[in-house]
């Protein structure tokens, strides 16, 4: 039987975007910022949430 665990999609996809605008801005790595728009797309469609709410992806 497998595990299925809740997670909070909207508190996540805050937590990644605000990543993202830090990478933007240099304030963190911005080698970083492909793998954290890819992130917050991949847990959009497990959630199955729509991606265009994502305004320029």
């Amino acid at each position: 039987m497998g595990q299925q665990s809740n997670v909070d999609v909207a508190g996540l996809l805050a937590k990644l975007a605000e990543a993202e605008h830090q990478a933007e801005r240099g304030e963190l790595n911005p080698a970083e910022l492909p793998g954290l728009i890819r992130a917050q797309r991949l847990v959009r469609d497990l959630a199955g949430w729509p991606k265009e709410v994502d305004s320029d992806r």
